[in-house]
């Protein structure tokens, strides 16, 4: 049984490699995006922003962070999980509308974060409501994901592997402990 999931895997991740890089090409060809409308696209944009800001290195918006989550949604997530996604994103916008009469790409850093930190505590909020579903009616909040995708895509990125971590594409002897200075980056994988 082990045997057959492992030989599954070995033959759908070059599948999936193949698929996710198809798509990239289809998007950077086309220059829109796959899943996402535009509008929702630029929105991500800005949300990704918020959770990893430019600073003295380069922000998710650089390292282009919504094309990436636009494509993993696509090619790896079902149906119900990136209509929840979109879905989040409406409600997003439902929050700005509520607080501030705009839509969240046309608030202000400030108010910007304020809204993120609502979700984030909506989000808390869900995870601890279904501590007592069971497992197969859980579900991954929007927020999360989102952070999830954010992250995830951030730190994949040539620019999140070697501006904000420290990265050699060639590594040397494999040295399993070594304490970082002060300040120092830690290592990209």
């Amino acid at each position: 049984m082990r045997v057959a999931a492992l030989m599954g895997t070995t033959l759908a991740l070059p599948a999936l490699a193949d698929t996710l890089e198809a798509s990239a090409t289809r998007r950077a060809f086309s220059g829109k995006p796959l899943l996402f409308t535009a509008d929702q696209d630029t929105m991500v944009a800005e949300m990704t922003e918020v959770i990893i800001p430019t600073t003295s290195t380069p922000g998710a918006k650089a390292a282009k962070v919504n094309e990436i989550i636009d494509i993993i949604l696509k090619d790896c997530y079902p149906q119900k999980d990136q209509k929840q996604f979109l879905d989040g994103l409406a409600h997003t916008n439902k929050l700005s509308q509520e607080a501030y009469s705009k839509n969240f790409v046309e608030l202000d850093p400030k108010q910007r974060i304020e809204i993120m930190t609502k979700l984030q505590a909506e989000a808390a909020d869900e995870r601890k409501a279904m501590a007592s579903m069971p497992a197969e009616k859980r579900y991954t909040p929007f927020f999360n994901t989102l952070k999830s995708l954010t992250l995830n895509g951030y730190f994949t990125s040539e620019i999140g592997a070697t501006q904000a971590l420290t990265y050699i594409a060639v590594p040397g002897r494999f040295q399993g402990c070594i304490d970082l200075k002060p300040g120092q980056k830690a290592w990209a994988t």
